[in-house]
């Protein structure tokens, strides 16, 4: 393999990396779990271009789900991924892409950056509450207060961060990499 093939390689395995190591750490909070997996799908996707970015998250979302203790709380198995909270794992895919594609497709403007991850972190919020909700067979109204509205302002925050450690980043990585630049 020549090195130009490797570096993506290696780029989505420090991806999945990235998520599996924020994501174990949880805080209890009610049926869903305060997490660092939207903050680590934050970072992937706007660091990462968008094919990398995808199967850094779907590597990630195959390990935990064939075992590998890297889901909140040291969680794993596909009936994580498929039980009540999976709804969060599971729209990491397709918002992490969609964050990904626009971020590189406007060249990761500051206020796109934050935007983009406020975005994201909602649209997964409010897929892993759709989830939530069916799964339990719950009401509107407790999926959103249990699943939802508590998250806001800790996503708010993380969009935050997200945003900074990209972009403090990616000068950096444009320096010495070409892959970083567009």
């Amino acid at each position: 393999m020549t090195p130009s093939k490797i570096y993506p390689i290696t780029l989505i395995a420090l991806g999945a990396a990235i998520l599996a190591v924020f994501s174990p750490l949880a805080l209890p909070f009610g049926p869903v779990p305060i997490t660092l997996q939207t903050l680590a799908v934050g970072i992937v996707a706007s660091l990462l271009r968008p094919r990398e970015a995808f199967l850094s998250i779907l590597v990630y979302l195959l390990l935990g789900g064939v075992g590998l203790p890297v889901f909140s709380a040291g969680g794993s198995g596909f009936g994580v991924l498929f039980g009540p909270t999976g709804g969060f794992l599971l729209a990491f895919l397709p918002v992490g892409l969609l964050m990904s594609l626009v971020l590189t497709r406007y060249q990761h403007k500051p206020w796109l950056s934050f935007l983009i991850n406020l975005l994201g972190f909602a649209l997964i919020l409010l897929i892993g509450s759709f989830w939530f909700k069916t799964y339990n067979h719950a009401s509107w109204q407790s999926a959103f207060e249990l699943a939802f509205l508590p998250f806001v302002p800790i996503e708010l925050l993380k969009a935050v961060v997200s945003s900074i450690v990209s972009l403090s980043l990616l000068p950096i990585l444009r320096r010495s990499q070409p892959y970083f630049t567009n």
